[in-house]
C-alpha cells in the first residue's frame, strides 16, 4: 500500500471515530438533558490516544519517503526511532479506554444492592487495569536496554520490533475483551426481560466482536510477516483503535432511531411501574412516579432486575428502585391513604 493511501485511510476512521464520539455526546446533553458520564470521558480518552497514534503514524511514514527503511527493517534516522517508540504507548493505552468506559458503565447501571454483580465488575475493572499496566510494562522494559529503543546500532531489539512484545500486548487485549464480551450476559441472566427487550440486548452487547475480529485480523497478519510495511501494518493499528472507540459509542446513539411509543397504562406487568411522570388519583391511593438520572421510555422502566429484595420502609409506603438503560435509576413511591367514612 502506499504511504499517501495509509495516511488518507486512517485520517478518514479518525475522523469517523471522531464524528461518532461527538454524535454520542450530543445525544447525551441535547436530546436526552443529561450531563456528560466518566464513561463518556474515557471514550473521548481513547479517541485522543487514536489521534496520538495517528499523528505518530503519519510522521513516521513521512520519515521513511526521505529515510526508507532496509530490507531488515532498520532506519538510518533517530527520529523514525523516537517516533514509534512514542506510538507503542499510546497504541497500548489507547485500546484500555474503551475498556475503561464500558466498565464504568456496568458501574454506573448495577444498584449497590447485587453484590455478586458488583464484585464482579470490581474484578474486571481490576484484571483491565493490570493489564494495562503490564503492557506499559512490556513496552518500557521488554527491550534489553530502553535506550535500544533510540539507538541505531540497537534498533532491531527495540520495542516496535520486538515480536514477543507484539504477542504479549495482543495477549493481555484480547483476553480482556472477551471478559467484557461475557460479563454482560451474566448481567441479563439476572434482568427480566421481555424476549424483544433480551434480543436487543443480546445484540448491542454482542458489537464487542467486532472490535475482536479486527484485532485477530491483525495479529494473523502480523504472525504470517511481521515484517510488513508500516503502511500496512499502522492501517490495521488505527483500523483497530478506532473500531473500538466506536463500538463503544454505538449503544448511546439509540435515541435517533428509537421509535417513539404512545403511553398506555392498560395491560400492565404486575412490576408496579408507571409512565415517566404520571400520577393515576384513585379511590384510596395515590401514585407517584420519580425519575432519577434523566427520562426514561415505557420500556425503560418494564427492565428489572430479578431477586430484588425490597428494602424495609415506612407503614402505608412503599418504594421501589428499578435501573432502566442508561443506567436511569426509576423510583416508584406508592403512598396508600384510606378514607374516612
Amino acid at each position: 500500500m502506499e504511504i499517501v493511501t495509509s495516511i488518507v485511510i486512517q485520517t478518514l476512521l479518525l475522523s469517523l471515530a471522531l464524528g461518532v464520539t461527538t454524535l454520542r455526546c450530543w445525544i447525551r446533553t441535547r436530546v436526552e438533558h443529561r450531563r456528560l458520564t466518566m464513561a463518556d470521558y474515557l471514550v473521548w480518552g481513547g479517541w485522543l490516544c487514536t489521534l496520538g497514534w495517528v499523528a505518530c503514524s503519519t510522521k513516521a511514514l513521512y520519515v521513511q519517503v526521505e529515510h526508507p527503511l532496509d530490507e531488515e527493517g532498520r532506519t538510518d534516522t533517530v527520529v523514525y526511532l523516537e517516533t514509534v517508540f512514542v506510538a507503542c504507548y499510546l497504541f497500548d493505552t489507547g485500546l484500555y479506554f474503551p475498556k475503561a468506559s464500558l466498565c464504568s458503565f456496568y458501574w454506573w447501571l448495577i444498584p449497590s444492592g447485587f453484590r455478586r454483580l458488583r464484585v464482579a465488575i470490581q474484578v474486571t475493572s481490576g484484571i483491565i487495569a493490570a493489564a494495562w499496566l503490564a503492557s506499559i510494562a512490556t513496552d518500557t522494559f521488554i527491550a534489553p536496554n530502553v535506550s535500544d529503543n533510540w539507538s541505531l546500532e540497537n534498533q532491531m531489539n527495540s520495542t516496535w520490533n520486538s515480536y514477543n512484545n507484539l504477542t504479549v500486548n495482543w495477549t493481555l487485549n484480547m483476553g480482556t475483551d472477551l471478559l467484557l464480551f461475557c460479563l454482560p450476559f451474566f448481567i441479563i441472566n439476572c434482568l427480566k426481560l421481555r424476549r424483544r427487550q433480551k434480543i436487543g440486548l443480546v445484540g448491542v452487547f454482542s458489537l464487542g466482536a467486532i472490535t475482536m475480529a479486527i484485532s485477530l485480523a491483525r495479529f494473523i497478519v502480523y504472525s504470517m510477516d511481521y515484517s510488513i510495511a508500516d503502511a500496512d501494518g499502522n492501517l490495521w493499528c488505527t483500523a483497530e483503535m478506532s473500531t473500538a472507540v466506536i463500538v463503544v459509542s454505538l449503544p448511546s446513539l439509540k435515541s435517533l432511531v428509537a421509535r417513539a411509543t404512545p403511553t398506555n397504562t392498560t395491560n400492565r406487568s404486575n412490576t408496579g411501574y408507571m409512565p415517566t411522570g404520571a400520577s393515576s388519583g384513585k379511590k384510596g391511593g395515590t401514585y407517584t412516579a420519580h425519575i432519577q438520572g434523566g427520562t426514561v421510555d415505557e420500556d425503560e422502566m418494564e427492565l428489572t432486575f430479578l431477586d430484588r429484595k425490597a428494602s424495609p420502609t415506612p407503614t402505608g409506603t412503599t418504594g421501589e428502585h428499578e435501573v432502566g438503560k442508561d443506567g436511569v435509576v426509576v423510583t416508584t413511591n406508592v403512598t396508600v391513604t384510606r378514607d374516612v367514612l
